[in-house]
C-alpha cells in the first residue's frame, strides 16, 4: 500500500511536492472508497483505494507518475547500471539554481504488513543519500543511512543496531557503485531482510500506458488463456459493459517461417529462430481472440477482433487482463489518461471495481483525467481528488481538492471548469486568428 510520496527538482517540479493517501478525517462519504490498516505507530487513520490528478495540458500531472515509475526503475534495475552511467536524476531545467541541486524522492509504504519510509536524494552523477526506515511495531528502526561526504569524496554508511549481518552490509557497501541504489545492488547481491521492500517497488507497483498503442490484448488474452476463473471474470466484465458480447473464442495456430519473414526484420528473424531451437519447439505460437455477439433470433455471430471489433472493445478488452491482476493482487497501479478512448461510464464502472469485491486485497489506483464528469461526490471522495498547475515561476504545484474546502454538495464539475480549483488552461482570447496579429 501507498501512502505518501514527496518528490523535489524533477523534471517540472521544483520545490518538493507530496501526494497523499490518507484519507481525511473529516470526509465522512464513500466509507467503502477507504482501505482499513491498522498500523504500529498510527492511530486513527485510514487510507485511499483512489486518487484522480487533474490539470492543464503540460502542468506537470504525467510527471508526477512518471516520477514514481521513474524512481521504482531505478530501486529495480540500477544494480546492473555501467558504471559511467547517469542516475535518474532530471533537475528542474527553467531555473539555473535547481542544476547544482540533487533530485530528491520520499516513499511512505506498507510493504508485507511493515510500514516503511524510502529516501533518495541524487545527482546525475551520484546518489547523494539513500536511507531505509521500517516501523514494524510503531517505532522507528533506521535499517541503513548512506551519505555522500563531498570532502573526503567517500560515502558514510550507518546500519541497524539490531542487524545480525553488518559485515554482510559493508561488504555489499563497498561494492554498490555511486550511481547505484543500495537497495537494489543489496537485493541483487542475495541480502534477503530487503527483499520484500524490493519487490514492492518493482513488482507491487505498477505503471499501466494505454496511449501511443502500447496497450495489446496479449496478457489478457493469456489470463483468460491459463485461468478458468479469469476467463469467466473476463467475460462477465465485457457482457456487464453493454457491448452485446455472448462468448470469447481462444484461437492458436503456428506461425511459419515465411509467415514471420512477413513482419520481423531479417536480425530479430534469427533471434526468434534461434529461440525456438533453444526451447526445443518446432514453429513459434500465435494466439489470437475472437467474441460471438448476439444477433438475429439469439443467434450467435463470430466478429475478429482486430478487424471488426470497435477500437473502445479493443481497449477495454486489453485493459481487463492488467485490470483484474492489480485487483485480484492487491497492487498499487498508476495510469495516465484513463478514459483515453473509453465512454466516460465506462470509466466510472472501472474505477468503481477498487471499492467493490474485486478489490480484496487493497489495490490502489492512481489516475491522471481531464474528464470533469468524474468529479462526482458520488465516485470520489473530495480528499481524492488532486491537482497540478503551473505557476508563474513554471513549476507544477500540486495540491488536493480538501485545501478548498468545497461546501458538501457543492457543484465540483462548475467550480472546477470556471477555474475555481485552479489547474485549467488559461486562454482569455481563444485560439482564433487575430488579424492584428
Amino acid at each position: 500500500m501507498l501512502i505518501e510520496f514527496t518528490i523535489g527538482n524533477f523534471r517540472s517540479f521544483g520545490k518538493p511536492q507530496k501526494f497523499s493517501l490518507v484519507a481525511s478525517n473529516y470526509e465522512k462519504n464513500l466509507p467503502e472508497n477507504m482501505i482499513e490498516c491498522s498500523l504500529p505507530g498510527i492511530s486513527g487513520f485510514n487510507y485511499l483505494s483512489t486518487a484522480a490528478v487533474y490539470g492543464a495540458n503540460a502542468s506537470g500531472k504525467s510527471n508526477l507518475l512518471f516520477a514514481f515509475n521513474t524512481l521504482c526503475k531505478f530501486v529495480k534495475k540500477s544494480f546492473c547500471a555501467a558504471p559511467d552511467s547517469p542516475t535518474c536524476a532530471a533537475p528542474f531545467k527553467l531555473n539555473h539554481a535547481y542544476q547544482s541541486q540533487p533530485t530528491t524522492f520520499e516513499v511512505l509504504f506498507v510493504a508485507d504488513t511493515v510500514r516503511y519510509q524510502y529516501n533518495l536524494s541524487l545527482t546525475v552523477e551520484r546518489v547523494v543519500e539513500e536511507s531505509l526506515t521500517a516501523y514494524p511495531k510503531g517505532r522507528s528502526q533506521k535499517l541503513y543511512l548512506r551519505e555522500w561526504n563531498s570532502k573526503t569524496n567517500q560515502y558514510n554508511w550507518s546500519f541497524s543496531n539490531n542487524n545480525s549481518t553488518p559485515k554482510v552490509l559493508l561488504q555489499i557497501a563497498e561494492r554498490t557503485r555511486p550511481n547505484v541504489a543500495f537497495l537494489s545492488k543489496s537485493t541483487d547481491d542475495g541480502y534477503l531482510p530487503f527483499k520484500s521492500v524490493y519487490n514492492w517497488f518493482s513488482k507491487t507497483s505498477k505503471m499501466l500506458n494505454i496511449t501511443d498503442g502500447l496497450l495489446t490484448p496479449l496478457y489478457t488474452i493469456e489470463k483468460m488463456k491459463t485461468s478458468q476463473d479469469q476467463h469467466e471474470q473476463i467475460i462477465s466484465l465485457l457482457k456487464k459493459a453493454d457491448f452485446d458480447i455472448v462468448k470469447g473464442q481462444i484461437k492458436e495456430h503456428n506461425i511459419s517461417d515465411d509467415e514471420m519473414k512477413k513482419y520481423f526484420p531479417p536480425q530479430i528473424f534469427e533471434k526468434i529462430l534461434e529461440q525456438i531451437k533453444n526451447e526445443k519447439q518446432s514453429s513459434l505460437n500465435s494466439v489470437s481472440i475472437s467474441f460471438s455477439h448476439l444477433g438475429e433470433k439469439n443467434t450467435d455471430v463470430e466478429m475478429d477482433f482486430e478487424d471488426e471489433e470497435s477500437a473502445g472493445t479493443k481497449r477495454y478488452f486489453s485493459l481487463l487482463g492488467p485490470w483484474l491482476d492489480v485487483l485480484n493482487n492487491g497492487y498499487v497501479l498508476f495510469i495516465d489518461e484513463l478514459e483515453n478512448c473509453l465512454h466516460p461510464l465506462l470509466v466510472i464502472e472501472l474505477i468503481k471495481l477498487f471499492r467493490s469485491n474485486y478489490n480484496r486485497k487493497g489495490a490502489q489506483l492512481i489516475f491522471t483525467t481531464h474528464n470533469p464528469i468524474l468529479l462526482d461526490e458520488t465516485l470520489l471522495r473530495r480528499d481524492q481528488i488532486w491537482f497540478t498547475e503551473k505557476k508563474h515561476d513554471a513549476e507544477t504545484c500540486l495540491y488536493p481538492l480538501t485545501d478548498f474546502n468545497p461546501r458538501k454538495g457543492e457543484a465540483l464539475v462548475k467550480g472546477y471548469l470556471a477555474g475555481r480549483y485552479g489547474s485549467i488552461p488559461f486562454i482569455p482570447n481563444g485560439l482564433g486568428f487575430n488579424r492584428n496579429e
